[in-house]
């Protein structure tokens, strides 16, 4: 039985924790015996209560603060590691992978990376800030045994960087609506494309420019809807229009989704964004910013349409001529065969596939 903890600052209803979550459910008992460490306030009990009942132990740190463990003060999380005996610890995040580098045991150390820490952090935390953390990261990631980007742009980057970097794409269960939403409620015609962001109304998230774009771009059959909350809506506020619905944070973005055509993000940096996978899991097409992973993502089609991307940069590749572009081609948008391509190329079991033969490849390398 290999004993396996992942780790992570808390869980709860966001990207990092849904893949940690996905994974945990996905493994095999009969081989695993799984562990969850959350290092500080903040878990959804509910999922907590969810995991026990699933036969997953939960370690809930009491003494550890975010300065403390930059600090090298994380004395709670080394004695339980070196108690528990784990085989592997999985850490996901710069804090997990600080305290997870540090452990003096012969415990094998596995990191997923969820971002492009060189446009993340600055965006996060500004340039200053942001230079000490990557330093700190990048060292930390050197100490682990197997790094992992969460997709193909992230590890095109980090190789850069650091040796034996691989890449496994993030994956989801189809997610499904919980309850239902009709466009008569939203005052929406039966006939418009509707297009859906779901996601923080933040500067990384770039909805500004999204709302202002669509306001000023959109035909009289086209309408989007906002969900979501954030440091941005104000000023969102200050840009729509009728055909902009912005709707706060929705716990059940599925059931907009089944009542949209296309997703929308302007998003300045991303891992491999869960919203894209859940919008894809629900047959949406997409319409997003071409940064890497959303290039990677719309790329993997192949044979399928699955939409656009357009610039925020405001060149060749603006905004309004990519919308064109999904115009000419809204017919090949494919509902049903996109969430086919979603569940084989982008599932959680395909996923958690790849990470267990990671796990057991570098076990035996190890014996």
């Amino acid at each position: 039985m290999i004993k396996i903890a992942f780790v992570t600052n808390y869980i709860t209803n966001n990207g990092p924790s849904n893949v940690i979550l996905d994974i945990i459910r996905n493994l095999d008992k009969e081989q695993y015996s799984v562990s969850l460490i959350t290092l500080f306030k903040g878990n959804d009990e509910r999922i907590v209560a969810d995991l026990r009942n699933n036969g997953v132990q939960i370690f809930t740190c009491k003494t550890l603060s975010r300065t403390k463990c930059l600090l090298g003060q994380g004395r709670e999380f080394q004695e339980l590691v070196k108690r528990e005996g784990f085989d592997i610890i999985h850490s996901h995040g710069i804090i997990p992978d600080i305290l997870s580098s540090r452990v003096k045991t012969s415990v094998r150390k596995v990191t997923t990376l969820h971002n492009n820490m060189f446009e993340d952090y600055v965006q996060t935390y500004g340039k200053v800030k942001a230079k000490i953390f990557i330093k700190m990261h990048i060292d930390a990631l050197k100490k682990m045994d197997c790094r992992v980007g969460c997709s193909k742009s992230v590890y095109q980057v980090m190789r850069k960087y650091l040796k034996n970097v691989i890449f496994i794409r993030n994956g989801i269960k189809p997610k499904i609506a919980k309850h239902t939403v009709t466009r008569k409620e939203l005052d929406i015609p039966e006939d418009a494309v509707v297009f859906v962001f779901s996601g923080g109304l933040s500067f990384r998230k770039n909805v500004q420019f999204l709302t202002q774009n669509f306001v000023q771009y959109h035909n009289k059959d086209e309408y989007l809807l906002l969900l979501g909350d954030g440091p941005e809506r104000e000023a969102c506020e200050q840009m729509v229009d009728d055909h902009v619905k912005l709707l706060g944070f929705q716990d059940d973005p599925a059931a907009y989704y089944n009542i949209s055509n296309i997703y929308a993000s302007a998003s300045r940096s991303e891992g491999f964004s869960i919203s894209v996978l859940e919008a894809l899991s629900c047959g949406l097409g997409l319409f997003l910013s071409d940064i890497p992973s959303h290039r990677e993502v719309v790329g993997m089609g192949e044979d399928l349409y699955l939409g656009e991307n357009f610039s925020i940069q405001n060149d060749d590749r603006s905004f309004n001529t990519a919308m064109g572009e999904l115009r000419k081609n809204f017919n090949r948008v494919d509902k049903e065969a996109i969430k086919d391509f979603q569940l084989k190329k982008l599932s959680d079991k395909a996923m958690t596939v790849k990470y267990d033969k990671e796990y057991n490849k570098f076990l035996k390398a190890g014996d």
